[in-house]
């Protein structure tokens, strides 16, 4: 049996201490041209996400329409008169002949009398609003 010997050479080291090696550069990292883009994607979509969640949350009568636009749903109680709710509720510059009348159409209401407990529907007049 042969046996052969082999020379081992040592490694060199580049680091023989910590204080001799010179600190890295500061490496500026700067986004491609897709990375831009996407940043710009995704801030978007946030900005869209907030948006609606603000809409969602907060009741802005701009957008939704005004109270007064929608017709007010009232419960008939002993007493109570067509004439009563016209001048109650009869927008300015609409006579109260006018207001029951389109009272009666809304409600297909056959004659002018109410009975108590019967529910009606006092609608918006669009003439009134201008």
């Amino acid at each position: 049996m042969r046996t052969d010997i082999a020379t081992v050479l040592p490694i060199p080291s580049r680091v023989t201490s910590r204080h001799d090696v010179a600190p890295r550069a500061r490496v500026r990292l700067e986004p491609t041209r897709r990375g831009r883009l996407l940043i710009t994607a995704l801030a978007f979509v946030l900005g869209l996400l907030v948006a609606g969640a603000v809409l969602l949350s907060v009741d802005l009568p701009a957008l939704a329409g005004t109270e007064s636009e929608q017709p007010v749903t009232i419960t008939v109680e002993a007493g109570d008169t067509l004439w009563g709710f016209a001048e109650q509720y009869a927008p300015e510059g609409v006579s109260a002949q006018e207001f029951i009348t389109e009272v009666r159409v809304h409600n297909q209401l056959p004659t002018g009398r109410v009975t108590a407990g019967q529910e009606i529907e006092l609608p918006f007049l669009e003439d009134a609003a201008r």
